[in-house]
C-alpha cells in the first residue's frame, strides 16, 4: 500500500486494552494505526454476507485445508506491530487453538465487509478511506496472509488482493465470477456471498 502514511500513535496497546475494558460491552473497538476506532453496529446484510463467506470457506477448507478454519470477528494481534488490534469480519486461522486464547497471531486470509467506518476520511490523493488503507497495509505485512477480500454490502462487488499477485487489487462485479482464494481454492460464485439478502440474484447459473 504505497499510498498509506502511518500516523503518530495515540494509544499504546496497553492503553487501548485498558480503555476498551472500561467501555460498555456492546461497543466494538479496534486499534487502527495507534488510534482507537469504534466500529458501527453491523447491518443485517453485513452479517448475512459475513456468515455466507464463513460457510463457503469452511466447506472448502474441510476438503483441502482441514488444519485451517474460518471464524468471524476474532482479534488479530501481531507481536511485532503494537499499533494495531483489528477484528476482521472473517479470518482463516489454525484449527487448533489454546484454551483461553483471545487473539490470533497467525492468519492466512482475512475479509472485510465494508461499513460506514471505512468512509469518514480519505487518504490524500487516493480513493481509499484511511481506515481501510491502514487495515490493508497491516494485513499485507503478515507473511502468512495469502489473500484479503474486501466485500461491498451496497452492491454485488468484491476486491481480492493476493500475495502471489503482489496484492494488486482484482475487482469482481459479475455475479458469476468465481471466488478463487490462493491456498484455499474456489469457494463459489461472487453471488453466493449475497444469499438471503436483497442483492441476491437469480441462482440460475451462479
Amino acid at each position: 500500500m504505497g499510498d498509506f502514511v502511518h500516523r503518530a500513535p495515540q494509544f499504546s496497546m496497553e492503553m487501548f486494552h485498558a480503555f476498551r475494558d472500561e467501555r460498555p460491552k456492546e461497543e466494538k473497538w479496534e486499534l487502527i494505526d495507534g488510534v482507537p476506532m469504534m466500529m458501527p453496529p453491523p447491518t443485517l446484510i453485513h452479517q448475512r454476507i459475513s456468515g455466507n463467506l464463513e460457510t463457503l470457506l469452511n466447506y472448502q477448507l474441510a476438503r483441502v485445508q482441514p488444519e485451517w478454519r474460518a471464524d468471524r470477528e476474532i482479534g488479530i494481534l501481531l507481536p511485532l506491530d503494537r499499533n494495531f488490534n483489528p477484528e476482521p469480519d472473517v479470518t482463516v486461522i489454525d484449527t487448533n487453538v489454546e484454551v483461553g486464547q483471545i487473539y490470533a497471531e497467525r492468519f492466512y486470509f482475512v475479509a472485510e465487509v465494508l461499513s460506514e467506518s471505512n468512509r469518514p476520511e480519505l487518504v490524500a490523493g487516493a480513493d481509499k478511506p484511511i481506515v481501510l488503507a491502514a487495515k490493508l497495509a497491516y494485513y499485507q505485512q503478515h507473511a502468512l496472509c495469502h489473500a484479503i477480500l474486501i466485500v461491498r454490502q451496497d452492491r454485488i462487488e468484491a476486491t481480492l488482493y493476493a500475495r502471489d499477485r503482489d496484492f494488486v487489487p482484482h475487482v469482481l462485479k459479475n455475479p458469476g465470477d468465481r471466488l478463487d482464494i490462493p491456498e484455499i481454492g474456489d469457494i463459489g460464485s461472487l453471488a453466493c456471498l449475497y444469499r438471503h439478502t436483497p442483492l441476491w440474484p437469480s441462482p440460475a447459473g451462479v
